[in-house]
């Protein structure tokens, strides 16, 4: 099926539709998607620096929840930090203090951003963009802060493009600007640099937000299942100890622990209606048929 307007996107100003990983559709959608999953898999599973990225931002996390010296406290703020650190270390090839002005501006923008795609006025926009645009409301908020986050995405393209070594790619950008380079006499290619600033803009707000999401939720099933915790604990002692961090080669030795966290995923709804999707074709499924829907450009004129 092909993919359609997600509505945690706002697809206005600089976000067009059919730009980008997330939003995009077809062609575009599958070259994009083979490139940024060979792409991450060869900076996360092949290399040993994204491993290390990670173990450096959970440290820092764990220096932040012992600071709060065993107080209550809440955890969105310091986990959406450590994620989004791991994205922009993996997209950015750097990552920002917890009391960076800029850094926080964009956690705000992408908190903003997905509770504006959940929100009335969002759900009204997904569904009626022609007519919303012409309207007052919070949408317009909406908008101007992504274009805020767009422009620090871009300053940050034209950085990398002025270092780059063509040999010796750094992270997700230096690979995408390698590819546009190389394509740059396909009149066809999808490596062009909206399609760059769309996916690396998809990759901050969606990454942040669900990986944030997905571990807060985790630390609530354990409270509510805390025989499952003492069991995982007990597992991971075992295995790895309190003394080191974590490795992905520990993942096959603890099978309890791998099956609890797909347990959480699987139970989870964290995305209530998913990005959405319509079909290419009339289908017939169980007595019902699902019409084909228009075009993609049609669904986006809207």
């Amino acid at each position: 099926s092909g993919v359609g307007c997600s509505s945690s996107f706002p697809h206005k100003l600089q976000l067009l539709c059919n730009k980008g990983l997330v939003i995009s559709n077809g062609e575009r959608w599958r070259q994009l998607r083979r490139f940024t999953l060979t792409t991450l898999r060869d900076f996360g599973m092949g290399r040993k620096g994204m491993e290390e990225w990670i173990q450096e931002v959970s440290s820092q996390l764990i220096d932040r929840i012992q600071s709060t010296k065993a107080k209550p406290f809440d955890p969105t703020f310091f986990l959406s930090c450590s994620v989004s650190n791991v994205i922009c270390c993996m997209v950015f090839g750097e990552r920002f203090s917890y009391d960076d002005d800029q850094f926080l501006q964009l956690l705000q923008i992408t908190a903003d951003s997905i509770k504006f795609g959940s929100s009335p006025w969002g759900q009204w926009y997904n569904n009626f963009p022609g007519v919303m645009k012409w309207l007052p409301g919070g949408h317009h908020k909406a908008f101007a802060d992504i274009d805020k986050m767009r422009s620090f995405v871009m300053s940050k393209i034209q950085a990398h493009r002025e270092t780059l070594d063509p040999s010796s790619p750094r992270d997700y950008i230096d690979c995408f600007l390698n590819r546009i380079s190389q394509e740059k006499d396909n009149p066809t290619t999808e490596f062009q640099e909206d399609n760059l600033v769309s996916t690396v803009m998809n990759l901050f707000l969606a990454g942040t937000e669900t990986t944030s999401s997905t571990i807060k939720y985790a630390l609530n099933v354990m409270v509510k299942y805390p025989k499952i915790q003492d069991a995982m604990q007990q597992e991971i002692d075992s295995v790895i100890g309190q003394k080191r961090s974590p490795r992905m080669e520990d993942r096959k030795s603890l099978p309890f622990t791998d099956a609890v966290l797909h347990e959480i995923q699987r139970f989870m709804d964290i995305v209530p209606m998913g990005v959405p999707h319509y079909a290419l074709s009339d289908i017939s499924f169980k007595g019902y048929t699902i019409p084909k829907v228009f075009s993609f450009l049609e669904l986006c004129l809207l």
